[in-house]
């Protein structure tokens, strides 16, 4: 995984050479509900969470993107309506910023760029339907383990003895804003987890999955 996000960050800093880039910081929101941008961004590093914010104001987390996402996905449809999400930086991001008008006119005339683009997207609406599948889990240990093959599968890198490590600061917040359940289970569910050997915390934030240990429960 660590090897495609640094084949595909080569391939934007190929395509994308002469276009302004930006540095967002872990926590700014790049775009609000509601808004319909003029300008579109494609990540080229970091990781950008995708949520909404429900009446109580928790958080719901729909997506985490990686690079090399583009920024909001509703460039696809043709920005129709206004947003219905947001997007904030996660941790620390940086950005190409270009017209919404001038990237569709490159993807038209540059096939590898549109492919590029159009196969993240596919990917990340894969791993999307198949994450909002799992919130209809009924129980809240159903909804972790879905939640931790994912971070897995998408945002973790490989260390030894069969121990995957999220690429980033992973709360009991986040894990609950990722499946829609309360911090208080969901920090439950992963001392289970833990006591199970299929998670583990080498320092706080730090989190490790048993990829093996995890495949043979789901």
């Amino acid at each position: 995984m660590e090897r495609k996000s640094t084949d595909a960050r080569a391939a934007l800093d190929t395509f994308l050479r002469d276009t302004r880039t930006k540095h967002i910081p872990g926590g700014q929101i790049i775009l609000y509900e509601g808004d319909i941008p003029l300008e579109v961004y494609i990540l080229r590093s970091g990781v950008v969470k995708m949520y909404d914010i429900d009446e109580q104001g928790n958080e719901k987390i729909l997506h985490l993107v990686k690079p090399p996402a583009l920024i909001p996905f509703a460039f696809f449809s043709g920005f129709v309506d206004p947003l219905k999400w947001f997007y904030t930086a996660l941790t620390d991001c940086d950005v190409y910023v270009l017209p919404a008008a001038e990237l569709k006119a490159m993807t038209h005339t540059d096939g590898d760029l549109a492919e590029l683009l159009t196969n993240s997207f596919s990917s990340d609406v894969h791993e999307l339907l198949v994450r909002l599948s799992s919130l209809s889990k009924t129980s809240a240990r159903d909804k972790v383990l879905a939640a931790l093959r994912f971070l897995t599968a998408c945002h973790a890198t490989a260390r030894r003895s069969g121990w995957w490590r999220v690429n980033f600061a992973v709360s009991h917040q986040l894990i609950a804003d990722l499946c829609g359940i309360t911090r208080e289970s969901a920090a439950l569910v992963m001392k289970d987890l833990q006591t199970e050997k299929i998670v583990r915390n080498p320092r706080i934030t730090i989190l490790e999955i048993d990829r093996d240990r995890l495949a043979a429960i789901l």
